[in-house]
């Protein structure tokens, strides 16, 4: 299983500043950094991965935006994707569901962030493990995941 370390690693390698941050204990979810951090919804991005036969979808979104499944599929043209189960995630991504981080996956993945999110200064997102948190700055997040930078939310 891969974690922090491999995120640090491949974000060094690709000359990209960005802290790791441990947090005061393990998040159940990245919809709680929010309230956990004091931080604002809009700069705390929670991921959502879905696959299908082509393959594996990461897809960012604020934290209290959940994903439009229907505008993800109906953006990449790709009907048969499916959110990925908790128990598959870790064969997968190299990660558990809920800390899976926009780099560094054991998969190729499209990306795809909500522009919310990648206007920000500073995004802060899962970093593949629990109780450690990634902060990079929103244009080397889209940059370095090579993301289509989307509405994917409902609101």
């Amino acid at each position: 299983m891969r974690s922090s370390v491999d995120v640090h690693n491949y974000l060094l390698d690709s000359d990209v500043p960005h802290e790791l941050s441990t947090l005061p204990g393990p998040l159940r979810d990245l919809a709680d950094a929010p309230d956990v951090l004091g931080l604002p919804a809009i700069a705390v991005g929670r991921p959502a991965v879905f696959s299908d036969s082509d393959g594996v979808v990461l897809v960012l979104a604020p934290a209290d935006a959940p994903v439009d499944l229907q505008a993800v599929t109906e953006l990449l043209r790709r009907p048969g994707l499916r959110p990925v189960a908790p128990d598959q995630a870790p064969g997968v991504t190299g990660y558990l569901l809920k800390t899976v981080p926009p780099v560094a996956l054991e998969c190729r993945a499209d990306v795809v962030i909500d522009p919310r999110l990648a206007g920000q200064d500073v995004v802060y997102t899962a970093a593949g493990e629990a109780g450690v948190i990634l902060k990079v700055r929103g244009t080397d997040l889209v940059k370095t995941t090579d993301a289509l930078v989307f509405p994917v939310t409902r609101t």
